[in-house]
């Protein structure tokens, strides 16, 4: 009879809590449902952009196991042992033979040159979008514009590399930027950003790949990481950051036409300093790339 009792008793809380967590649940699933119906705007954008980000981590995970599994990366003490052996070079060493050469300089100034025009368009140019009555979708029209011209010029930068050299295609690069200014500047309508967009997506693929493979090949000994991270905060730190930082102080005091028309006559003040010095150096370590210091 005791054990018949508390069989009961076991049988009934199972019950009840059951009945309690299926409930919890249904008025958990309710409330969500009725929180993504009531999702809009760009909230939307975000969510779609966290749920996405799922299968890519799930991705990384896969790829990084294959690789472990079959042999293909080294394990971590091989790779510091490797690491050891191929650090010829200290970093502060790296960056005394990097600024000790004009060509590394010249690069790495570009680069920063480049960032900064970028964060100056990446900062205001949908703030001028909507000053001509432009909306989210004009916005992310244009940014998938820049995404479908850009892909392919990821493809194509190495033969464009060879036949202009590093040098070229960064100047080109600044140039494309300039017509960007002058388009935003002058455009009546949202669609008019179209055109400045699908170069930014050719341009910055070119200049990206390009300036990547340069940073690597003139990369002193054991240095390649640190030079790829240098030339990476100088275009998306530094580079940038001073954009924004210039942009707003001019959007400010004259307004975002004037803000583009001012960028534009400085690039193009540049450009020409640029192009007059590339011109009259005889020997430049643009066209076959080796390392600092070799």
């Amino acid at each position: 009879m005791d054990i018949a009792m508390e069989a009961g008793a076991s049988a009934a809380a199972t019950e009840e809590m059951t009945t309690t967590a299926l409930e919890t649940l249904s008025v958990y699933l309710s409330s969500s449902i009725e929180l993504l119906r009531s999702v809009s705007g760009f909230k939307i954008a975000f969510l779609a952009h966290a749920v996405l980000s799922l299968p890519v981590i799930v991705c990384l995970r896969v790829f990084q196991r294959y690789y472990t599994d079959s042999g293909s990366v080294p394990t971590s003490n091989t790779s510091k042992n490797k690491k050891e052996e191929g650090k010829a070079v200290n970093i502060l060493e790296g960056l005394n033979l990097l600024f000790h050469n004009s060509d590394a300089v010249l690069f790495f100034f570009l680069v920063f040159i480049v960032g900064t025009a970028s964060g100056i368009i990446e900062n205001f140019a949908y703030v001028r979008l909507r000053e001509v009555g432009g909306t989210g979708k004009e916005m992310g029209a244009c940014r998938l514009a820049s995404s479908l011209a850009g892909a392919p010029m990821f493809w194509f930068s190495a033969p464009l590399t060879e036949m202009f050299g590093v040098d070229q295609v960064l100047v080109m690069s600044l140039v494309s930027y300039g017509v960007r200014f002058l388009n935003y500047a002058l455009m009546t309508n949202p669609y008019h950003a179209l055109p400045a967009e699908a170069l930014r997506g050719i341009t910055f693929a070119a200049f990206w790949s390009t300036g990547t493979v340069y940073a690597h090949k003139i990369s002193p000994k054991g240095m390649s990481a640190t030079m790829l991270m240098f030339m990476n905060a100088m275009y998306g730190g530094l580079g940038q950051s001073v954009g924004a930082i210039i942009g707003g102080k001019l959007q400010s005091m004259y307004g975002t036409v004037k803000t583009f028309l001012y960028s534009a006559a400085f690039d193009l003040v540049f450009i020409c300093f640029v192009t007059i010095y590339l011109r009259f150096r005889k020997e430049s370590n643009f066209r076959d790339p080796t390392p600092i210091g070799s």
